[in-house]
């Protein structure tokens, strides 16, 4: 902990909390080459959140104090997690410092939109602590080849309106979709996010909320431009409601009507015919091959990954993963965060 740190909390603090020792600069003249055993001993170095001062001195090489002593000596991976006002942020100083750390191989997360000090809001605010802890669980996995790959990934369920007060729609959670975007990026991937559910922003080029299918193709269509390969992860709805203008009174309808929906993937291969395309294929059961090999055809997918329903929300996922000749991979039980790297690894 450093000591402008230590005016937030306290060393005592952060090793009751942490139930871990934690060092300070007094410790770096009492224990000898301290910085050299602890870089040493540690397959992560992490800094957040991290001030301009600590950027430009992370990008020079200065070693003033003992955290700054260990990141020059320290030769694993390095996380930098920025957090400051906007205007600092939005600095050229401050970016140039960032682009300095980035060719290093430093990881930069963030920062942010929402609420800073002094009742200010703006770009500066660090990611949220779980955030910075998924994305330091998904470095545990080897590096993929996808530098500077400009990457659409869409997530989440759509949902459709019935009338001003109900909604159709599914139980997809986007916690796929989130990990593929998330380990991406860690990859260096260009990425831009469309989900229906809300997806912090740690270095993406673009996220958009969306809540309707239409409003799905509206946004794929605006981000399709620079796009070489499309993960379609969302849940598109297949069916449409026949809105109606006023609230359905139970005693008046029974039924509520539906047409089909438009084939928003098949629509988006047919108009822009992205590099790579991937699609997902839910099935009743995993072991039919027939329906993702006719997907893939119909959609004109690259590869289609195939699931079924126990997947939805669930923590532990279950795949099998198709080109246009063959089932190329398969697994079962695995974290999402294993799921996503897996199918980053097979199509990359």
């Amino acid at each position: 902990v450093t000591e402008a740190a230590k005016k937030f909390i306290t060393p005592f603090s952060l090793t009751l909390l942490s139930d871990n020792t934690c060092y300070e600069d007094l410790d770096f003249w009492s224990e000898n080459n301290l910085h050299i055993n602890l870089a040493r001993t540690h397959d992560i170095l992490l800094i957040a959140p991290a001030t301009a001062n600590t950027i430009a001195k992370c990008a020079t090489g200065i070693a003033n104090n003992l955290m700054l002593n260990c990141f020059v000596a320290f030769e694993g991976k390095k996380v930098i997690v920025p957090a400051m006002h906007a205007e600092m942020i939005n600095s050229k100083i401050v970016q140039n410092n960032i682009e300095k750390c980035k060719n290093m191989g430093c990881l930069i997360l963030g920062p942010t939109y929402g609420n800073l000090l002094s009742e200010d809001k703006g770009e500066g605010r660090m990611i949220e602590p779980e955030e910075i802890a998924r994305c330091i669980t998904s470095l545990q996995f080897n590096k993929l080849n996808l530098r500077d790959k400009p990457i659409l990934i869409t997530a989440g369920g759509t949902t459709e309106d019935i009338d001003p007060v109900r909604t159709l729609s599914n139980r997809s959670s986007g916690k796929l979709g989130e990990s593929l975007a998330r380990l991406a990026y860690i990859n260096d991937a260009k990425v831009i996010v469309i989900s229906s559910h809300l997806i912090e922003n740690i270095g993406y080029q673009k996220v958009v909320k969306i809540s309707n299918s239409n409003e799905l193709k509206q946004s794929m269509d605006d981000s399709m431009g620079s796009i070489e390969t499309l993960i379609m992860a969302a849940a598109v709805s297949d069916y449409l409601p026949i809105y109606q203008n006023q609230k359905i009174r139970r005693e008046k309808q029974t039924e509520i009507l539906v047409e089909k929906n438009e084939d928003v993937l098949s629509y988006i291969t047919k108009t822009y015919e992205p590099k790579i395309t991937v699609g997902f294929c839910l099935q009743d059961d995993i072991n039919d091959s027939k329906t993702p090999f006719e997907k893939l055809h119909q959609k004109k997918c690259n590869y289609i990954i195939a699931n079924d329903s126990s997947n939805i929300a669930n923590d532990k996922r279950s795949y099998k993963i198709y080109n246009a000749n063959s089932c190329i991979d398969s697994f079962k039980d695995v974290s999402v965060h294993e799921a996503a790297y897996n199918i980053l690894k097979n199509i990359s």
